[in-house]
């Protein structure tokens, strides 16, 4: 029966001359390892920066931090994934392995996932896109693949999407054929509210324009409103009255928030102009 080289040198209390000729090697791999690491993690966030910062000009200083997360956190992954793999096959034949078993179980690895995983390739291709288009990043508010919520992660396989109950969903970027980003560059206000049909359309523009700018100006929704939200058209009449819509352009992201203001100001000065919805 062949024992192994380092179960020899343990039966021996060999240790000490088997340290001498490999423990160099392998205490020097792992050392070297853990500072590229390190290094890749400080410098990365750093150097990514300035290239994110000339391509994204003009935009809110957000999302910019947003896609240098986004981008830093796959570069890293994929950096430490590399290194790992550099490490094993670095130290391994310092303990006597055969590494070449193992490289040509990786070839066949490799066949196999060309021939049977193909998922896996698309998920990755299209990841590069979405990363490199700059589709969504961490933090953006989206809709892929059916579902709508924050993401919390993005990686060249798949993207973390925690909805607005709490759940986290795990979608392959292969799935993601269609994707909206609800803060990009703005966001738009639409509010339709119903008035009854015998109401003076002149005096409701009037007021739907005076809530708009009176809300613009709020010193809680100031930096939010890009755009006052103002009367835009009658977008419908039926058994219901008359549906008044008002809109208005904000910060991307803040849409529901300025929205469920803006209904219930809208609410409240019609009630003190005498303007009537179809219920009273």
């Amino acid at each position: 029966m062949t024992i192994h080289p380092l179960l020899l040198a343990l039966d021996r209390d060999g240790l000490n001359d088997w340290f001498r000729d490999h423990g160099t090697a392998v205490l020097g791999t792992l050392a070297l390892t853990l500072l590229a690491a390190f290094l890749v993690r400080r410098i990365v966030p750093h150097a990514l920066r300035p290239a994110v910062v000339r391509q994204m000009t003009g935009r809110p200083p957000e999302e910019v931090n947003r896609r240098v997360v986004t981008l830093s956190g796959v570069i890293i992954h994929s950096s430490e994934v590399v290194l790992v793999a550099f490490a094993f096959f670095t130290i391994m034949p310092e303990f006597g392995f055969d590494i070449r078993a193992v490289l040509a179980g990786v070839s066949i690895t490799g066949i196999a996932l060309g021939l049977g995983a193909q998922s896996l390739v698309r998920d990755a291709l299209n990841g590069i896109f979405i990363l490199s288009e700059n589709q969504y990043a961490k933090g953006d508010i989206v809709t892929v693949a059916g579902v709508t919520g924050t993401v919390e992660d993005v990686t060249l396989r798949r993207t973390l999407v925690r909805d607005f109950d709490g759940v986290l969903f795990t979608v392959p970027n292969g799935a993601v054929i269609v994707s909206a980003n609800f803060t990009r560059d703005y966001s738009r206000v639409r509010v339709s509210i119903p008035v009854a049909p015998s109401s003076d359309m002149a005096k409701v523009r009037e007021v739907a324009d005076a809530v708009g700018r009176a809300l613009a100006e709020d010193p809680q929704y100031r930096e939010m409103i890009l755009t006052p939200p103002a009367y835009l058209r009658v977008d419908n009449i039926d058994m219901m009255g008359v549906a008044v819509q008002v809109n208005g352009t904000v910060q991307p992201g803040r849409q529901w928030e300025v929205a469920g203001a803006l209904r219930m100001r809208l609410l409240e000065g019609f009630q003190q102009a005498g303007i009537k919805t179809p219920w009273g």
